[in-house]
């Protein structure tokens, strides 16, 4: 009977260390997925500008437009129905929110601190730049009893003007 109980027993050990592996492993590919969206956001906004304003040696973002596409791509790369809500196939599950900052000429005078909305962070900005900071939530791990937090991710572009 002892070696029925200590099989079983290291089953069980070893399904719940497949399973964490399994889900950290997925965890990590999609932040590294979420990590290059921001990326394509801050980066794809960066190339609307005003280009009146830039034709004067202004570096002006167009927010209107640079919003509209980084909700997009936002809505494409996470597999969102809506703006917030996830559809089945996505690998997150809470409501999807962002946040979209942008620092020019038109409305900030250089330098300038920036401190995050969670202040997980301050970051001098000296230059016209765009901050995309994206929260998903919590990971959907299968093991309910692993400490989560939520994952996010940021990315600036930033517009040297050399």
């Amino acid at each position: 009977m002892k070696p029925f109980l200590f099989t079983l027993a290291m089953l069980i050990l070893f399904a719940i260390f497949l399973t964490y592996q399994t889900d950290n492993n997925t965890y990590i590919r999609q932040l590294e997925k979420l990590k290059y969206v921001a990326d394509e956001c801050s980066g794809a906004a960066g190339l609307l500008y005003d280009e009146e304003a830039y034709s004067e040696g202004i570096t002006v973002y167009n927010q209107e437009e640079g919003k509209k596409i980084i909700k997009y791509l936002i809505k494409e790369n996470l597999e969102l129905e809506d703006e917030h809500s996830p559809s089945e196939s996505s690998y997150w599950k809470d409501e999807v929110q962002y946040e979209i900052i942008f620092f020019d000429n038109s409305n900030t005078s250089f330098p300038y601190y920036y401190t995050d909305s969670q202040e997980r962070f301050t970051k001098l900005i000296a230059e016209p730049t765009i901050i995309v900071e994206i929260n998903t939530g919590e990971p959907p791990f299968r093991l309910k009893f692993l400490p989560r937090k939520d994952a996010i991710r940021s990315s600036a572009y930033e517009y040297l003007d050399r």
